[in-house]
């Protein structure tokens, strides 16, 4: 384990474009599903679209005049009309509070109104957030401008037109590859993709929205300029990042509950030894870290790491946790994520990668081992998808082509496989990629075309 690089776990994670997601995406391939007729939809209130106060009347629905034109090849790129079948699909209302056993899958078609270019879906507590983007290099190896544009649901049907992101001055290969939700909203993060050798990617761009649709850049603070930023998580207590000095040997951590204001916050103390983080996170109850303390070697031998976690209320002072019955070891690989914004889980791997151990708590400072806690938990970070209420991790299927499994995390850290049924995604190895979403109506997965969606609800 070293300061500033994030965790191998000895299981890459696999993305429908390496170079392009880093630590996010769920790769598989897509081939239309046959209609399925007869299917069963519950039939609970639909959930309420509310128009913003930019848009003029009515649901929230894509119109040819509310397209982004920043240029004629981008406005080019855009599908700016909802699918004939949208009015047609059924009302989904909101997805059950306990814990999921199987998924009722609607075709829902070409709904987004975004073009066919790296489409990519993101959930969170109120709905969903669509998202386009062109950017790269073109064939002589110059930088070409980036262009994002976003669009947003309540519901996962009914989605509104789309708004471009302000993305001036930004080149190269840059896109939003994480969005995270706080107490005044969400916050997109933007990462470089592609080579990162020299270790892992910094956050490069950030933009704050209330609610998905429109979306303000932030100004970074000097010390995200300076230094290097590598992980942003957002929770009910706020945003919390991790990161350190350019050539991380020196640790860093700020806070903010907006987004846009950060402030630089104290690490941890230890009484002897070498503090080493391997990240933060933040939920109900606060701030917590995982890392571990570098004890001294004996007698000229290899030094051990001490695996702990640190809580704290505001980011302001830390206390630290023991991890019951955590390994002591030459190095190890530890993760720490939110399942939902009340409960936060941590992992630690065994060099070897043959032993894994988890924790759950739900106030940051009393760990409750899991029993037996399934291997699928160590890649947490780099697949799970969570609204705050619920998590999930969309998998492709072994052979290559099928359904994907669906496996529901609970809050005591089990996992469960969930029974699918209705006229859902099928993989092929010859289709596209794609992206899926946890929110309040259940699970989002879209063609990274954009021109396919399917909307799982759950029971």
């Amino acid at each position: 384990m070293m300061a500033g690089c994030p965790t191998d776990l000895g299981n890459e994670p696999m993305h429908a474009n390496p170079s392009r997601q880093p630590g996010r995406r769920h790769p598989t391939i897509l081939v239309l599903g046959l209609a399925v007729a007869g299917l069963a939809v519950a039939c609970s209130p639909a959930v309420a679209i509310t128009p913003s106060p930019s848009t003029s009347a009515g649901p929230l629905a894509a119109t040819a005049s509310a397209s982004p034109s920043p240029t004629p090849s981008a406005t080019a790129t855009l599908a700016p009309t909802l699918s004939p079948s949208a009015s047609a699909l059924p009302a989904v209302g909101p997805a059950p509070s306990g814990p999921w056993a199987t998924l009722n899958w609607i075709a829902a078609g070409n709904v987004i109104p975004l073009g066919s270019t790296n489409v990519s879906v993101h959930g969170w507590s109120k709905g969903y957030v669509a998202l386009e983007q062109l950017s790269g290099s073109d064939e002589n190896g110059n930088d070409l401008p980036v262009f994002i544009y976003a669009s947003a649901s309540t519901d996962g049907i009914h989605w509104a037109a789309p708004t471009g992101v302000d993305t001036a001055g930004i080149v190269g290969n840059i896109e939003i590859s994480e969005i995270v939700e706080g107490p005044s909203g969400l916050l997109a993060v933007g990462y470089p993709y592609g080579d990162t050798c020299g270790g892992p990617p910094s956050v490069v761009a950030l933009w704050t929205s209330p609610d998905g649709r429109i979306w303000k850049r932030v100004s970074l603070p000097k010390d995200f300029r300076t230094g290097e930023v590598h992980t942003i998580s957002g929770g009910s207590a706020g945003f919390i990042a991790t990161g350190g000095s350019t050539d991380g040997e020196i640790h860093a951590l700020w806070t903010s509950l907006d987004g846009r204001s950060w402030t630089s916050r104290p690490l941890p103390t230890v009484p002897s030894g070498t503090l080493v983080l391997d990240g933060g996170t933040s939920f109900a109850g606060g701030f917590v870290l995982a890392g571990a303390v570098v004890g001294e070697g004996e007698c000229g031998g290899p030094a051990h790491l001490h695996a702990a976690t640190w809580w704290s209320a505001d980011g302001a002072a830390w206390s630290r946790s023991a991890l019951p019955g955590s390994l002591t070891a030459a190095n190890a690989s530890i993760t720490v994520t939110a399942l939902s914004d009340r409960v936060v889980v941590v992992t630690q791997t065994s060099p070897d990668g043959s032993k894994l151990l988890a924790w759950t708590s739900s106030d940051g400072r009393s760990w409750t081992s899991v029993h037996a806690p399934s291997a699928l938990l160590d890649r947490l970070t780099y697949g799970l998808e969570t609204d705050g209420q619920h998590a999930a991790l969309v998998r492709d299927p072994e052979s290559g082509s099928g359904a994907p499994t669906v496996l529901a995390i609970g809050e005591d850290g089990s996992v469960t496989t969930l029974g699918q049924s209705g006229n859902g995604p099928i993989a092929s190895e010859d289709g596209g990629g794609w992206t899926s979403a946890v929110g309040p109506t259940g699970i989002l997965v879209v063609g990274s075309n954009g021109s396919e969606a399917w909307l799982g609800l759950p029971s």
